[in-house]
């Protein structure tokens, strides 16, 4: 039976502390069970909340399974146009947005969301469409918006900065999502995320490099 949330009332402003225990026991939910098994009850009862109290912060499950996906999209878009290097050149800022990307995609916690969800976001494109806008398009969004700015300063030839930054996210990564999604590794070493992210930029910048340039 679908979760029915009680009549809405007016009352004292909503308490952040509250609210974040609420995101934190249901990513920690979401991350555990299957996108369907999880019930607001449940959520409420990790929280230490009552569900009115769950109910004034988030009116459904969707919209608070959208919350958590943004949270953890904060983090992957903070590290892309977050980099601090402005006045450095095109190659040191790259490389840096692209450490910080792999550090966050390959953060186990991320992977696990995207494994656990995998069959309610294939059977439900509604809801498939809320996890890529909150999470994966966003960062997709904010790295082609960069590009785009270095094509209008010359440092960048290319088609299209969307189809650029798909390209580049797929040279930083290379793989390795499927390989750790299927076991076939455990973890990516600091190190190693550095390494791809250096080369996967200098392959992109080689590849986009105005006419004369490499």
């Amino acid at each position: 039976m679908p979760d029915t949330p009680p009549p809405a009332r007016a009352g004292r402003p909503k308490d952040a502390t509250k609210r974040a225990a609420i995101l934190a026991a249901a990513r920690s939910l979401f991350l555990s069970q299957s996108y369907e098994t999880v019930t607001m009850e449940a959520v409420a009862a990790r929280a230490g909340v009552s569900k009115m109290t769950l109910y004034s912060h988030f009116a459904d499950k969707e919209t608070m399974f959208e919350t958590v996906v943004r949270t953890l999209s904060d983090e992957m878009v903070r590290a892309v146009p977050g980099s601090d290097q402005g006045d450095a050149p095109l190659r040191v800022r790259l490389t840096s947005i692209g450490t910080s990307f792999l550090t966050v995609v390959l953060d186990a916690s991320v992977r696990v969301l995207g494994q656990t969800l995998a069959a309610s976001l294939q059977a439900d494109q509604g809801l498939a469409r809320r996890f890529y806008d909150a999470g994966p398009g966003r960062t997709h969004s904010a790295l082609a918006a960069i590009i785009a700015g270095a094509m209008a300063t010359g440092e960048l030839m290319a088609d299209s900065p969307e189809w650029a930054a798909a390209d580049l996210i797929s040279l930083w990564e290379g793989g390795i999502p499927g390989q750790l999604a299927f076991g076939l590794i455990e973890h990516v070493t600091a190190d190693e995320m550095a390494r791809r992210a250096q080369r996967g930029t200098d392959v992109f910048l080689r590849a986009y490099a105005p006419r004369g340039e490499s």
